[in-house]
């Protein structure tokens, strides 16, 4: 079941890459061409090991990797588990470092899949609508209410607004910014 999974996905990013939407992301992306290939190499065989591992719930894991900096944010059951996940990109080749934004699940919690789906899909909204920043150069991922922004813009000013937008979401708990300014 998990390799067809990984197969079904692994198409699904070639389907991606070889679209239009492929061509203009990389156009306005800050990185060169070979170094976005590279990060995306790293993300799918970061993402990969995870799908193959016994210990690791990948569905509750997103990785984004910018200039060899992978980002692991999500939930996790236990400290155990969390421990695998950030040496499993550790372990990947071209990984120059790791930054986790991993918590532990909750179940108590009162903010849920529903509340986080809504509150990431406001901000990609608001943050397509806004023309005076590259929204597709930043990846908006939710966790308990958490925004955690990644990605690389032109200006600190397009990342000071990209923060206010992440601020300004109702229910946000807190705004974490990875965003890189190149």
């Amino acid at each position: 079941m998990l390799k067809k999974l990984f197969c079904i996905t692994v198409i699904l990013t070639l389907c991606y890459a070889l679209s239009g939407c492929a061509v203009y992301n990389a156009a306005v992306d800050e990185r060169n061409i070979s170094k976005q290939y590279s990060d995306t190499v790293i993300t799918a065989t970061i993402l990969s090991k995870m799908v193959e591992s016994k210990g690791i719930n990948s569905l509750d894991i997103s990785v984004n990797t910018y200039n060899g900096k992978a980002y692991l944010i999500g939930e996790v059951d236990s400290l155990a588990q969390r421990n695998l996940v950030i040496s499993t990109a550790r372990e990947t080749e071209g990984v120059q470092s790791v930054v986790p934004y991993l918590l532990l699940k909750n179940q108590q919690d009162f903010c849920g899949t529903t509340d986080n789906i809504s509150m990431s899909a406001g901000l990609t909204k608001t943050l397509i609508g806004d023309k005076e920043i590259w929204s597709t150069n930043v990846s908006v991922d939710v966790v308990q209410c958490n925004i955690v922004l990644t990605g690389i813009v032109a200006s600190d000013k397009e990342k000071q607004k990209i923060i206010q937008h992440a601020n300004a979401v109702p229910k946000v708990r807190s705004v974490t910014s990875y965003i890189q300014v190149q």
